[in-house]
């Protein structure tokens, strides 16, 4: 899991949200603290190094295949129900600060969306908090460390 963590660490906020359980609600923690917790926010609030999606039902982790779109970085899935988070490390983040490039954003949400179609993902979840993998809580799977541009991922969808 060292990779997978390798993956993650840099690219987390400075301070990002996080708890053990999201009925008690989040909580601001450093990074160290963050990790060892169940859910976290993988994105800075003002980039976006990863897509995450939110697939609830049976197999969950295998929808990728099922909708022949390129494997995720790592699944993270829930072993009580079997639901999953799949997240796609992307080459170059995305600014979504007031002020940065519209037609950037506009692309990788469309990419995003097209994605989450065809992997059936739940359309309400936004990515904000994750199912961490690097928690034990979770059945994770680490496919690979490579990155992804949004032109390749696009050419999927």
């Amino acid at each position: 899991m060292q990779y997978l963590h390798d993956l993650i660490a840099p690219r987390l906020p400075r301070r990002p949200y996080c708890t053990d359980n999201l009925e008690r609600g989040l909580v601001l923690r450093s990074p160290e603290v963050a990790l060892a917790k169940n859910y976290l926010q993988l994105n800075p609030p003002i980039l976006w190094h990863w897509l995450v999606f939110d697939i609830d039902g049976p197999m969950a982790a295998l929808a990728w295949e099922k909708a022949n779109v390129a494997p995720p970085n790592w699944i993270a899935v829930n072993p009580a129900n079997t639901h999953a988070h799949l997240g796609y490390l992307l080459e170059v983040p995305v600014m979504t600060a007031p002020g940065a490039h519209d037609k950037p954003l506009r692309y990788a949400a469309a990419v995003e969306a097209a994605l989450r179609i065809a992997l059936g993902a739940d359309p309400c979840y936004r990515g904000f908090i994750a199912k961490n993998p690097l928690s034990p809580a979770w059945k994770t799977w680490f496919l690979h460390a490579e990155t992804y541009s949004l032109d390749y991922l696009a050419e999927w969808v």
